[in-house]
């Protein structure tokens, strides 16, 4: 079957590539990046601030500075801000600024924000409210509570504002947060955030560069990507509901993933393990078994990987229909399903000089099977394993193609 299908997706490729016109890959500017690559001015709220500190005149120069995430009580926390000597009596408010630069604001016709916050939080850019979550309306101060706490997966999650452009201005920017706890004995506070820009003819919907259209279309239509094919830069994988237009933007009801090696900062930290020494030093399957578990201890939230699934739901919800760069899915939600895992493990295979397809079929038996996505090593001596991240299986495939189990339909 396996060899059938390496057969049909050869010829299919060369059919593509005479039947589809080719696109671009729109991509958006990022103008406020994630983490710590940006310096936010902050009040930790053990002070009260004048009412006009979220204006772009205000002078925040005596406030202090730190990179994002900032906050307390979580772990991935770059800036630790105080709440003074009472646990049970924290501020209620903190207040932070950032300032950027903008060339041309009339080129972008929509804004993006990305935001994680612990509990509620108002945005301002440029002096203007564009933002209210989980908090009431009316009136803000200082004391102002949010409407309720934001715990377990929900706490992880970056949301999706998007937002029109007229407050946007050439040259200096600011956007200003409060974050609001719902209770002064919260034990955590968090914020962090990106804002991006799209231009006239982007798209928050990915469309194919030419040298990622043929494997795309292909794992789309047959659902492999052989051992000697490798996913090039503009490939876009949106689940099996994916529909794709004749000029190659794709649309689907989940997040689309998209491969994108010069933008995607993560992906690149990954490739970077795939061609370590350390990886380098190990036979075949041992580099395989070394990246399957690089790729599970990435992309889960717990070691019983039961909240992959759920964190990956929330993802769908605020990105359907929306393009993520893979590398960038665990930050947003923390964790990844089969399809994110089994594009990294392939994309990582092919970095580490491994024979390594993508599969995607159907988990479980006759009367009861789910959508699944895998992987498949090839060594030089004829065997083959199923790799899968995501159940934590390495199965030995018969030399017919066979398989030890009937889990992979």
């Amino acid at each position: 079957m396996r060899t059938m299908r390496q057969c049909f997706f050869t010829s299919l490729l060369m059919s593509l590539s005479l039947s589809i016109l080719p696109s671009l890959l729109r991509a958006e500017t990022t103008l406020i990046p994630f983490g710590n690559e940006t310096r936010w001015r902050f009040q930790d709220g053990l002070h009260p601030v004048p009412a006009n500190w979220f204006e772009p005149q205000f002078d925040d120069s005596k406030w202090q500075s730190g990179v994002a995430p900032l906050g307390y009580g979580e772990s991935d926390v770059s800036t630790t801000l105080s709440f003074g000597s009472d646990p049970q009596q924290k501020p209620i408010t903190a207040c932070f600024r950032h300032s950027f630069s903008v060339n041309n604001a009339s080129q972008f016709k929509q804004l993006v924000f990305m935001i994680r916050s612990d509990d509620g939080m108002i945005v301002y850019l440029n002096g203007k409210e564009i933002i209210r979550h989980n908090l009431p309306e009316g009136q803000v101060t200082q004391e102002m509570r949010a409407l309720k706490r934001s715990d377990g997966l929900e706490e992880r999650l970056y949301q999706n504002f998007k937002i029109e452009t007229p407050l946007l201005v050439t040259g200096a920017n600011v956007v200003a947060v409060e974050v609001h706890q719902v209770d002064p004995r919260s034990s955590d506070l968090f914020l962090d955030l990106t804002l991006r820009g799209y231009r006239e003819g982007d798209s928050l919907r990915p469309q194919l560069k030419e040298a990622a259209r043929q494997v795309t279309v292909a794992y789309h239509s047959k659902h492999f990507v052989g051992p000697k094919i490798r996913i090039m830069d503009g490939y876009v994988d949106g689940g099996r509901g994916m529909k794709l237009d004749e000029k190659g933007q794709a649309t689907s009801r989940r997040e689309l993933i998209v491969v994108d090696r010069q933008r995607d900062a993560a992906l690149k930290q990954h490739l970077e393990f795939a061609r370590s020494e350390e990886l380098k030093a190990l036979e075949p399957f041992q580099r395989a078994t070394r990246l399957a578990k690089y790729v599970d201890q990435n992309m889960s939230l717990d070691k019983d990987n039961r909240w992959s699934t759920p964190a990956v739901v929330l993802l769908t919800r605020e990105y359907a229909n929306e393009g993520v760069l893979l590398g960038e899915v665990t930050r947003i939600c923390g964790a990844g399903v089969c399809r994110h895992r089994a594009l990294l493990f392939k994309l990582l295979a092919d970095e580490a000089g491994l024979d390594v397809s993508l599969v995607r079929g159907n988990y479980g038996d006759a009367s009861r099977a789910g959508g699944h996505a895998w992987n498949e090593l090839y060594l030089t001596d004829g065997r083959r394993f199923i790799i899968d991240t995501m159940q934590r299986r390495i199965e030995l495939l018969g030399t017919d193609g066979s398989q030890t189990s009937s889990r992979y339909l």
